[in-house]
């Protein structure tokens, strides 16, 4: 009986941290017009949350590439879950800079022992899919803490990444109808 209410408790805990264990990688803008030069790094007090996907064990292999790196990690296989609910699961970036450090510990449930896969997401919205601008990292292993064990940071062991702006479904609409126009103009200039 103890054993079983031992494992339904069972977790670990990752710092949100790539700013005080290098190398610190940090979290940029990957273009222009989202409040700064392409390359720029998101800065303090600006509406980002950061926050992370992780799975149990190794699952980089199962994780689909996402060259545009805009797509819900939980879409791109691995069984990549967002982290909701605990205390510094999410955070606001307060470095500034590009960096990001939480009030407090990341928790991974169902956690006993090993490594995890997770990948970081940064958004400047209500939620990571709804949001104007939002990137993550690529997925990493890293081994979090047990009780009584100093916490790791993601900074250890995350690449840095960029955000992107995600265009509005009535900008593509309006693309497709400028690109049918042309091609309507074309073929009546052929004719």
């Amino acid at each position: 009986m103890a054993l079983a209410a031992t494992s339904a408790h069972a977790q670990g805990k990752i710092a949100l941290d790539n700013y005080s264990v290098p190398p610190a990688n940090q979290v940029l803008y990957g273009q222009a017009g989202l409040g700064g030069a392409a390359g720029s790094p998101v800065l303090n007090n600006s509406g980002w949350t950061i926050g992370f996907y992780y799975a149990l064990g190794d699952v980089t292999a199962n994780v689909a590439g996402d060259p545009s790196h805009v797509a819900d990690p939980g879409t791109l296989g691995g069984g990549l879950a967002f982290a909701t609910g605990a205390p510094g699961d999410l955070t606001a970036i307060n470095a500034g800079n590009g960096y990001f450090v939480a009030t407090g510990d990341g928790v991974i449930n169902g956690w006993t022992s090993g490594s995890i896969t997770v990948e970081i997401v940064a958004y400047n919205g209500g939620d990571y899919n709804s949001s104007p601008a939002r990137g993550h990292s690529s997925a990493f292993t890293m081994t979090p803490a047990g009780t009584g064990t100093p916490t790791p940071a993601v900074a250890s062991v995350m690449p840095g990444f960029s955000v992107f702006s995600v265009p509005e479904p009535s900008t593509f609409a309006l693309a497709g109808l400028g690109a049918a126009a042309l091609l309507a103009f074309r073929r009546k200039k052929q004719a």
